[in-house]
């Protein structure tokens, strides 16, 4: 019996990055200065690279959490 899902949080979050990018897209038109730029490079840019690290993580400790479900349920059939 699990008792965590790591996955939808991990969707969540990459669906919220995608929102989040699109809506830059959006206002790219209307907001085109210095101070979109900077907001960009400052905000949103870093975002992408941690992002991916940290999904990166969540699929390990999902595996690492998995195996030991999977190893204490052997155990439970010993």
């Amino acid at each position: 019996m699990k008792t965590w899902d790591l996955t939808v949080g991990a969707a969540k979050l990459e669906q919220a990055m995608k929102s989040l990018q699109e809506a830059g897209h959006d206002v790219a038109d209307s907001w085109n200065d210095q101070s979109a730029r900077r907001f960009q490079e400052t905000y949103v840019a870093p975002l992408e690279p941690r992002l991916r690290t940290l999904l990166d993580a969540v699929k390990r400790l999902a595996e690492v959490l998995a195996n030991a479900e999977h190893q204490c349920c052997d155990r439970e059939h010993d």
